[in-house]
């Protein structure tokens, strides 16, 4: 009998061990229960031997090993059926995979739009299946499958309804490392879009080899776990000592060391039908070059020097099993060192050593670990990576070439240059360079050999765009405050500021030198684990105010921890001075200095709950206090929410008002202008607009009369795109707005806001038509900014996250946004990111203009005429019933109503 041993995980890594034989042998000869008990006696022999005998095949169905090869699963609607079709989100039962007349035992079921990720690692042959669409009577439902292997298409099957026949599927995945399955709605909503893999199935192949987990020892020592992962990019390191870059699913990394320090990455290799040999490419990217070296089953390369490319060395050792390690030694200084194209070759076949596997789990950690510093060589790894991810090299969906990269990164440069330039920057050097790399990136076009080279080309290309924008007098601006938080425990406009839904981790930190270095120290140390938000800096630069609630732990739900509160702090701009300013069992966030040294703020002292949903959800909305935070009262009585108050050039306060008395509750969370005494409320843009759902995080630009906020949904916290709004165009509609981050669509409007469970919200009440996705709005599906600060109408700065802006009723990762210098020719330079705790609320640490006082008119002094006592009745004169906003047809008015509010 021929056997052999076809392992995903030998112990003592743990893991299921499966067994391969070909279909004239004894899997096809045995039925039933003496087949099951054949197969475990074969896996305990090759157990037992740990070799491979024979090169047999097996097949093995999706859905029973769904919790081994299943890392992702998503669906707009529903759950995935193993061996049923799509589980309705009501509960009722599933129905049986049927595809026309067809009915299966085994497989998926699926719903658009949708993708079920598996983990390969390169253990299998083929991918088989019949897909079609669930019978639900004929003419229902228009779908599309698609599978990528490592990112290529290698399948897909047109549109299709319920009255298509199943289409056969065998895909060839030899040596892929993952597996998508991908099912889209054909553009025409989702509806009736339930998709079947029948008998999805993958064809097991030889496997000669099997790699466990790497193993990460710093200076000898066992390293902590990865952090979070941005788009793919993680680090592992201590408090102190070498750091190392996970460089997402590329097999590459980044390591520094400094002075005598190492790094060695081990990794198994178990299950070798052969000797093998495994090569590397080890390369200084930054520093002094370091000393590296490859070892297996007592075989070591020689140590070498790594040097600069294009002379770095490539390591190789032989052997037959045991441990592959690669060392990294430094000598004096930092070393930048990076390691890729770790490859096994075996008789005539070639295999990446897969050498991290990163979990999910760790972005779900609350409170956050606080991660060191980021030594230069992994900023600079950390920015050439954002630079990939925008790009789109390699990544998972719209993947893009070097060349056109470069091609969009120099049109985008080319804006740049010529606003710079009209200024009067002086970019005579850099504009000749960019002239020099635009001649290169043209003589590559006429070649295709060029692979190593025009890589090189790309990251000199980004290295001088990024040289460029931070050239801009506008992004010399000196220190930055801003605010590490972990989003809140719920997803939702309403819930996000509340101290009930606060998460611990974070706090008020100044970036020192953005653009030349991520180091920054933290503000307001001393205060408990908590959760901070919403910065402000006074207009002299001195003082900063931010709220702060205290929370040791994770709440479970927005119900449980009904006794934490935001209140509000001030301290100086250096950290000093440190005092609470509000307290009570009121939420008090949103501060801003007011120009005659009061301060206004978001307050749920005005008492009431919100209209619509359950509870418990406290209204709040524009309140004041004297300077010293003493007789804090509300200003404003409206009775559902305000957001984001923020002093106007001509010092009116501008916020987000929630208007939705008589009319629905998803739209109109529009800008309204108010005295900074509360009084005198006026409709500023969109009160009645559907398109985008609601606007927040309204500021002035400076020296204009135009306002950039974020364009943002209602069943989700804030997070879009940012616009600006020209209001002498119009009051309502899309008139009055430029996008100025157009790769970022409006959510919930413009396109699906994913609620982080098996649907979506959608409100297209002002959509017509769906627009056209951008790129990166393929690329990155939902991908979101927040947090704008106007430097003028063309250049800000941003939060920015690749990942998707998740809604009502999860939560949203807590690493998700970095801070980026942005400009609405498509630029968008990374300042700071930390891999594990958002950044959000970019605020110059420096003075600014100070709008005019408006007079309060509460504290006019009181007239020396006689009072009059109001009549018991009035009267109210309605001369035009038509002179509305939006206009009414003419002649359809019969009655009216008046309510007292």
């Amino acid at each position: 009998m021929s056997l052999m041993c076809w392992s995903a995980a030998f112990p003592p890594y743990g893991g299921p061990v499966f067994l391969a034989s070909s279909p004239d042998k004894v899997g096809a000869l045995l039925p039933g229960s003496q087949r099951h008990r054949a197969m475990c006696l074969a896996a305990v022999l090759a157990l037992m031997c740990r070799f491979a005998i024979a090169a047999d095949v097996r097949e093995e169905y999706v859905s029973d090993s769904f919790k081994e090869l299943v890392v992702e699963s998503r669906q707009d609607w529903g759950r995935l059926g193993l061996d049923t079709a799509v589980v309705p989100p009501d509960g009722r039962t599933p129905q049986p995979l049927r595809i026309g007349e067809k009915t299966y035992a085994k497989g998926l079921g699926h719903h658009a739009n949708g993708e079920i990720k598996l983990n390969l690692e390169g253990r299998y042959k083929a991918f088989k299946a019949e897909v079609g669409v669930l019978w639900q009577g004929g003419r229902r439902g228009s779908v599309v499958f698609q599978i990528l292997a490592d990112g290529q298409k290698r399948f897909e099957s047109g549109k299709m309804s319920d009255s298509d026949a199943p289409q056969a599927v065998d895909v060839a995945v030899e040596g892929a490392r993952e597996l998508r399955l991908v099912l889209t709605n054909a553009g025409d909503g989702i509806g009736y879009d339930a998709g079947i893999w029948a008998e999805a199935r993958l064809v097991g192949g030889e496997a000669p080899v099997w790699f466990g987990q790497a193993q990460v020892t710093l200076n000898g020592q066992p390293a902590p776990p990865p952090s979070a992962s941005v788009a793919g990019f993680a680090l592992v390191a201590g408090d102190t000592g070498p750091q190392v870059a996970i460089l997402g699913n590329t097999g590459a990394f980044t390591m520094s060391v400094c002075d005598g320090e190492q790094v060695e990455i081990a990794v198994p290799i178990q299950n070798a039908a052969q000797p093998f040999e495994v090569t590397a490419d080890a390369t200084t990217v930054h520093g002094e070059p370091a000393e590296v070296s490859l070892s297996a089953d007592g075989a070591c390369s020689a140590p070498v020097m790594a040097s600069p490319s294009p002379h770095a060395p490539t390591l190789a050792v032989r052997a037959a099993g045991g441990v592959l390690r690669l060392k990294t030694r430094a000598g004096s200084g930092e070393s930048t060192v990076r390691w890729e194209r770790v490859r096994l070759r075996m008789g005539d076949r070639s295999l990446d050593v897969p050498m991290f596997r990163l979990s999910k789990r760790a972005a779900q950690e609350t409170p956050p670990r606080v991660l060191p510093a980021l030594r230069p060589g992994i900023e600079r790894a950390l920015i050439e990576w954002d630079w990939r991810m925008q790009d789109g090299l390699g990544t998972e969906r719209a993947p893009s070439s070097y060349l056109d990269a470069v091609e969009r990164t120099l049109k985008r440069g080319d804006d740049l240059i010529r606003e710079l330039q009209a200024v009067g920057v002086d970019l005579s050097r850099e504009a000749s360079e960019w002239e020099a790399l635009r001649s290169e990136w043209q003589s590559f076009l006429r070649t295709t050999d060029h692979a190593p080279r025009v890589e090189d080309l790309w990251r000199r290309v980004h290295v001088l765009r990024r040289a460029i924008a931070l050239k801009n007098p506008l992004a010399q601006f000196g220190p930055l405050l801003f605010v590490k938080q972990v989003p809140s425990v719920f997803s939702h406009q309403l819930t996000q500021y509340y101290g009930s839904c606060a998460k611990p981790g974070g706090g008020v930190f100044v970036l020192h030198a953005p653009g030349q270095s991520m180091q920054c120290r933290q503000l307001a140390a001393s205060l408990p684990m908590g959760s901070y938000q919403h910065p402000e800096v006074s207009s002299d630069g001195q003082r900063v105010l931010f709220a702060y609630c205290h929370a040791e732990t994770a709440p479970p739900n927005r119900e449980t921890h009904l006794d934490r509160f935001y209140h509000l702090y001030e301290m100086a701009a250096d950290g000093s001075g440190l005092r609470q300013l509000t307290d009570g069992p009121f939420d008090d966030f949103s501060p801003r200095y007011l120009p005659d040294g009061k301060i206004l703020f978001i307050s749920t002292r005005r008492g009431g709950f919100h209209r619509c949903g359950r509870g418990p959800c406290p209204t709040y909305t524009l309140a004041l206090a004297n300077p010293d935070g003493s007789n804090p009262r509300p200003i404003s009585f409206h009775e559902t929410h305000e957001w984001d108050p923020a002093v106007l050039n001509d010092g009116r306060v501008i916020y987000t008002r929630w208007d939705y008395v008589d009319r629905g509750a998803v739209f109109y969370q529009q800008l309204w202008t108010v005295r900074p005494d509360g009084s005198d409320v006026r409709a500023f843009y969109g009160n009645n607009t559907y398109n985008p759902v609601g606007v927040w995080e309204a500021r002035p630009v400076p020296g204009s009369r135009l306002v950039m906020a974020t364009a943002a949904a209602h069943h989700a916290m804030t997070a879009g795109s940012i616009i600006l709004l020209d209001v002498t165009r119009g009051a309502d509609g899309l008139e009055p707005i430029i996008r100025l981050t157009p790769d970022a669509l409006f959510p919930e409007s413009e396109e699906p806001l994913f609620n982080g469970q098996s649907g979506h919200w959608r409100a297209p009440a002002g959509v017509p038509k769906p627009p056209t996705p951008p790129v990166e709005a393929t690329r990155w599906p939902g991908h979101c900014y927040r947090s704008p600060w106007p430097l003028s109408e063309k250049f800000f700065l941003a939060a920015y996250s690749f990942d998707a802006l998740i809604g009502e009723p999860r939560w949203n990762p807590p690493n998700m946004f970095g801070i980026y210098l942005v400009d609405r020719f498509g630029n968008k330079e990374l300042l700071y990111r930390d891999l594990n705790i958002a950044s959000l609320w970019p605020t110059p640490l420096r003075s600014r203009p100070k709008p005019p006082v408006i007079p309060s008119l509460a504290d006019q002094p009181p007239s020396t005429a006689p009072v009059s006592r109001p009549a018991a009745d009035g009267t109210f004169f309605l001369q035009n019933v038509y002179a509305s906003w939006p206009p009414l047809p003419t002649d359809t008015v019969k009655r009216l109503r008046i309510v007292q509010v």
